[in-house]
């Protein structure tokens, strides 16, 4: 979608260019207000005023020139604003400049500032090097989207920032990774509201794509404003209206029959002659019809402005799993409605809602294996996942006086988590007597289904304030966020039924996969070489509420050519179960957020800068469901006649004791956290140079970072087992009880990994709990870590009216024994509660190359126009591949590990280290867009993006899975599993009436 500033004459031209030279710019430190910016600059100092003033909306504001030549305008609306140098009255100097996403640009006057008669138009990069600030940040406008070929989403814009690596695919999800930290450590802003989803933080809202005005990509060095992420932080704003009328519409269609295909994956099949597909990706096929309708404009002119968008669509996938076919469409309509009233040039109301909900319907076919015929057309199941949001938000700004300006905003927003499945009454259902690696049977299409009205919100008020006092600006703020989640969990058809070959070695109690006993016994008597199904029931959830709050203070402290950010944030969690007991409450966090920026020779021409910032990560609410919920869990085994069609077994027989995991009662709240539980929290350090060759478009920067954790949370489920070190620790040291300790304890306890636990128990029968301390080492898990080391080059080339080019090259090393909220390597995204820790046994070999390690990554982006008609965009990207693990049956000495069938790293008995099984094969793809701007047609505008122009297909993930439970290697052990995005083609065409 165009710009929503007027398409013609000269102030188009200068927004256009100042957007497009705004690449890498970083947000200054005084930039509080998170959907607004500001301008600062210097003019000779005396009686001079400058005043701003903007077309857009007319708002016009008037600051004194300071006695030492200093001015600042804050809590600006994005725009274009015109600036200009008053003496006694009279305008003697004039800059056009664009105020971009969170940032202030700056504007200087110097002693050979141009007259009134020749308003300089800013054609390159404003102020490329900002000096005034040592934070990292990309930021990006509606302007550059249209004439770069990326992908219009949220994920790909952040890809174009350094640090940022693709999640991996094997979570479904579209999601990057910053700086080594996992997908769920991010947070994503739309008009100052948080729109993370809570519930694991792996997601968020997405308005749509063309409503966006710009976006601010914060790599690195937060300011005390920002807060809830250790990865990065991706700002958002809106388009609003101005007091020209505007409309408009776009179509951008990804045809079928130009969409290629990935290849099929073969494997050696079971009986070890032939092949069979383990993955058929050849069928797979993708369809997209995207159209927009817009319009903006003046209510009352100069006062009341309103934008809105509609977005149909209509959207097909075709595809393959390695068990079933998956054809679905999504064609929900979507859209944004935003309304600006500007009271006067002080006081300015917005007021945002959208609508990102949206219905996918599938439906599900079993593929027949081996086969010609793939799958039997009458034989189907339906499924419709309930996803995205709704959100509201208002804001409220208000310029008190020409130094100090406040302002408020409220939210709130929802996340639909349902579904429907006409197979929700099938078993789940996977058959390991032929194939080691298990076969799905049966008619379920997922294993576990939701609630019918699951879904979570967030409530947020926030306030923020700015008052410059001379050479200090003071930046302050309150933030206050209430999360509510209604979820539930259970497996489809209410039951899992393992069916298993007959065993030869005991059973470990609790094993999911391990053998079943042969010998006669209470409820165990012999099978007499029959085959046996194992059993689970499981199922949990409630509703819970989270509260989360905030402050901080910053002084942004200029000295000379220094520019010194001295700053802190002040943040507590409190998690409630569903009683609403708090089973987390921290007291208030201390993050110090410190800063250095040097302009060399005052000039803005060289910056050297360095910065120091603490970040705690609030705790999902998916840590409230799985630990302080009800849950119910057992496992039972039987013998049985036969397999029904939907998976069950014919004339099921009881041979086992059940063996109860949870009995579904609530957990005490007390018992189920380490007293002196810290949320996961790291330390980042960067020291950077940036450097504006004289006289030229181009500019250079160098830096370095380091990303240490501190402290995890993570749980730990060995306090039921009275074999364990810390039960014998506390046998020997308090006298306990350790049968009854080990009887009466929770299922698992969170924990910070590896440090000493003040846990809550009851040491014996009859007694109160009390609080004992466990040191780290009785728990038998090492600490968590992980550690980010890069270094980054960056270099830029302004628009100059014809072309441009951004890019950097990266060296990274993300190594430790914690990924983070979530584990990549098994696709496991529980929040704050993984089975990183859970065993001992679990954490050998876990130390080593962390799945979002790259060793190198380069990008670069940019366009060119060729002619007053024609441009052409590029976006080149190469990475290293990412590290692989070897996943299979523990064989150390801690056996309960067992428990937890291949998910150790022993493979074949042997140890392999994390990330020590090789890596994926190199990644690189090349877009490319053609665009035409018809002069006997303003307004009009043709497009082609080609994605992938090469088609290269690079495996994006493989099945790292080297065994089956039973030690048995699997011929599927890296075959890939997913490949990058294929070559497709997006055809475009936008007319703007006005």
């Amino acid at each position: 979608m165009k710009s929503f500033f007027s398409r013609r004459g000269l102030v188009r031209g200068a927004a256009v260019a100042i957007a497009l030279g705004m690449c890498f710019a970083g947000g200054t430190a005084w930039a509080a207000n998170k959907s607004s910016g500001g301008i600062y600059g210097e003019a000779p100092a005396g009686a001079n005023n400058v005043v701003i003033v903007t077309s857009d909306t007319g708002l016009t504001r008037q600051v004194v020139v300071g006695s030492d030549g200093r001015f600042e305008f804050s809590a600006l609306p994005i725009g274009t604003y015109t600036v200009q140098l008053q003496q006694n009255g009279s305008v003697t100097s004039a800059r056009t400049v664009q105020v971009s996403l969170a940032t202030s640009t700056h504007v200087g006057f110097g002693e050979a500032a141009q007259s009134l008669g020749t308003i300089q138009v800013v054609g390159g990069a404003i102020n490329p090097i900002d000096v005034t600030t040592a934070s990292t940040s990309l930021v990006l406008s509606d302007a550059q989207f249209e004439k770069l070929p990326v992908a219009r989403n949220t994920t790909d814009v952040a890809l174009l920032a350094p640090t940022t690596v693709r999640g991996d695919p094997s979570f479904g999800l579209d999601v990057p990774s910053f700086g080594g930290a996992s997908i769920a450590e991010n947070a994503y802003f739309l008009n100052g509201l948080n729109i993370t989803d809570a519930f694991n933080f792996t997601a968020y809202a997405r308005p749509p794509f063309e409503s966006l005005a710009q976006y601010q990509v914060k790599t690195g060095g937060l300011d005390a404003a920002w807060g809830h992420a250790l990865g990065g932080i991706i700002n958002m704003v809106s388009k609003s209206g101005t007091n020209q009328f505007h409309a408009g519409a776009n179509v951008y269609w990804i045809p079928r029959g130009l969409y290629a295909s990935s290849p099929d994956v073969l494997h050696v099949n079971d009986a070890g002659e032939g092949y069979s597909y383990f993955t058929r990706l050849s069928d797979d096929d993708h369809s997209e019809l995207t159209y927009n309708l817009y319009g903006s404009g003046p209510i009352v002119k100069d006062h009341l402005f309103f934008y809105a968008l509609y977005q149909g669509q209509d959207i097909h996938d075709d595809n393959f799993t390695t068990t079933q076919f998956q054809p679905g469409e999504n064609s929900t309509p979507q859209g944004l409605v935003k309304i600006d009233w500007q009271i006067n040039s002080n006081n300015v109301l917005e007021l945002t809602a959208f609508s990102s909900a949206h219905d996918n319907e599938f439906r599900q076919y079993t593929l027949v294996r081996n086969g010609s015929t793939w799958f039997d057309p009458n034989d189907f199941e339906t499924l419709t996942q309930h996803r995205g949001s709704e959100a509201y938000i208002g804001k409220y700004t208000a310029t008190i006086t020409s130094d100090f300006s406040l302002s408020g905003m409220w939210g709130y927003i929802t996340f639909d988590q349902s579904q429907d499945s006409s197979s929700d009454a099938c078993p789940y259902a996977i058959d390991f007597r032929t194939n080691g690696g298990g076969e799905a049977i049966g008619c379920w299409t997922t294993f576990s289904i939701p609630g019918k009205e699951d879904y979570d919100a967030r409530h947020q008020v926030r306030i923020d304030g700015e008052w410059n006092l001379g050479p200090h600006d003071i930046t302050f703020g309150y933030d206050w966020e209430k999360f509510f989640v209604s979820s539930h969990t259970i497996y489809t058809g209410g039951v899992r039924w393992d069916y298993l070959p007959t065993p030869d070695e005991p059973l470990d109690d609790g094993g999911v996969l391990t053998p079943v006993p042969v010998s006669a016994g209470p409820n165990n008597g012999p099978l007499g070489g029959e085959s046996y199904a194992f059993k689970r029931h499981f199922e949990n959830g409630a509703e819970f509420n989270t509260v989360n709050t905030a402050f901080y203070a910053q002084d942004n402290w200029r000295i000379n050519n220094f520019y010194l950010r001295l700053g802190a944030r002040f943040e507590k969690f409190q998690n409630n179960n569903p009683a609403g007991v708090a089973f987390i409450e921290t007291d208030y966090l201390f993050e110090p957020r410190l800063g250095l920026s040097w302009d060399v020779f005052g000039d803005s021409s060289l910056k050297v800068y360095g910065n120091f910032s603490r970040q705690y990560m609030p705790v999902a609410m998916n840590t409230n469901v799985r630990l302080s919920g009800s849950e119910l869990d057992y496992h039972e085994y039987y013998t049985y006649d036969g397999i029904n069609p939907d998976g069950s077994p014919i004339n099921p027989q009881l041979f086992s004791d059940r063996f109860i995991i949870s009995d579904g009662s609530l957990p005490d709240a007390s018992r189920v956290v380490a007293q002196n539980i810290d949320p996961m929290y790291q330390d980042e350090f960067i020291l950077g140079a940036q450097q504006r060759l004289t006289g030229t478009q181009w500019s250079f920067g160098l830096r370095g970072i380091r990303r240490e954790l501190k402290s995890a949370m993570d749980d730990v489920c060995t306090f039921r087992f009275a074999a364990f070190d810390a039960i014998t620790y506390l046998e020997q040291t308090y006298g306990a009880d350790p049968a009854y300790v080990a009887a009466t304890a929770p299922t698992c306890v969170l924990i910070n990994p590896g440090q000493d636990v003040v846990w809550n128990i009851s040491l014996h029968p009859g007694e109160e709990p009390q609080n004992v301390t466990i040191p780290a080492d009785a728990l038998g898990v090492p600490k968590a870590t992980r550690y980010y080391n890069a270094v980054e080059l960056l270099f830029e080339r302004a628009f100059d009216g014809k072309w441009f080019l951004n890019g950097s090259l990266t060296w990274s090393h993300s190594y430790g024994n914690e990924e983070g909220y979530v584990l990549s390597d098994i696709a496991q995204d529980d929040a704050g509660i993984t089975e990183a820790f859970d065993f001992p046994g679990l954490t050998e070999g876990a130390y080593g190359n962390l799945p979002n390690d790259r060793t190198w990554v380069l990008k670069m982006f940019g366009a060119w126009q060729f002619a007053p008609e024609w441009r052409v965009g590029a976006n080149f990207y190469y990475s290293s591949g990412q590290p692989l693990s070897c996943f299979g049956l523990y064989a150390g000495y801690r056996s309960f590990a067992t428990l937890y069938g291949n998910d150790s790293h022993y493979c074949g008995g042997q140890l392999v280290t994390r990330g020590s099984a090789g890596r994926l094969e190199d990644f690189y793809s090349l877009d490319g867009s053609i665009h035409y701007l018809p002069s006997w047609a303003p307004g009009l505008t043709f497009g082609m993006s080609v994605v992938n122009i090469f088609n290269f297909q690079h495996a994006t993930d493989v099945s790292q899975t080297g065994e089956t439970s039973g030690a048995v290697p699997v011929n599927t052990y890296l075959l890939p599993t997913a490949y990058q995005q294929p070559r497709y083609f997006r055809f475009s065409v936008e007319y703007d009436f006005m």
